[in-house]
């Protein structure tokens, strides 16, 4: 065996033991969460749903670096509910830099596992667990945010909406019924852009007055996130 091959073979020895090493010290837990939302509205009720990939990874720079513990990745859309006659319902994905409890990528790791202690890799494992269960009714502490467009073609129109008060948004007669997720294998769903195409256009935050706690609200809340 010539010296060169021995160094390939070294290399290639020390390559495999560092990815071996590091999916045992940083893994990343990962599931296909199918969100619908369910609406009664005068012409009867309408649903709509998102598939949205879900990704916790441990954080190389948690700990004494002073960064979170996991990062979260969530790549897909925002479920998108049609109401008819021009009228939408978006529940947004989350936002971005934020452990905010309306955040979809802690809905399911807060239902099926510990609440306090989501982010563990025994509540991540509990979540995948869940895959092949069905649909689960979420307790209203665990909706998401909604969001409407008074103008759908106009960004600077964006207002948050109640859950518990859909008709002072939409009219009389719509109700919010119900919110389900699963854990699914199901590929992540795509099409928000078809109703906003605005989305891939640079915009700025929405302009929303919904007090100073309220972190912003923009395209990127609506359509893949990263956290740090």
């Amino acid at each position: 065996m010539s010296g060169l091959t021995k160094v390939l073979l070294l290399l290639a020895v020390l390559t495999a033991g560092a990815i071996v090493w590091w999916k045992l010290n940083y893994p990343i837990y990962s599931w296909n969460q199918k969100l619908t939302v369910t609406v009664s509205t005068p012409q009867g009720e309408v649903s709509g749903f998102s598939v949205v990939s879900v990704s916790w990874a441990k954080n190389f720079f948690s700990g004494g670096w002073g960064g979170a513990l996991y990062h979260l990745s969530l790549r897909g859309d925002a479920t998108t509910i049609d109401l008819g006659r021009g009228q939408f319902l978006f529940a947004i994905l989350g936002y971005q830099h934020s452990q905010e409890t309306q955040c979809t990528g802690l809905i399911a790791p807060k239902l099926f596992g510990d609440e306090k202690l989501y982010w563990s890799p025994d509540t991540f494992r509990q979540v995948q667990a869940a895959k092949g269960r069905g649909p689960v009714a979420l307790p209203q502490r665990l909706f998401p945010r909604f969001l409407r467009f008074r103008d759908i073609k106009d960004p600077a129109t964006a207002e948050l909406v109640d859950p518990d008060d859909l008709a002072k948004s939409f009219g009389p007669g719509f109700r919010l019924v119900r919110v389900t997720i699963e854990i699914t294998d199901d590929a992540v769903t795509r099409g928000i852009r078809n109703i906003l195409p605005w989305l891939s256009r640079q915009v700025g935050w929405f302009r929303l007055n919904a007090g100073p706690d309220l972190p912003p609200i923009g395209p990127a809340n609506l359509i893949d996130i990263d956290t740090l």
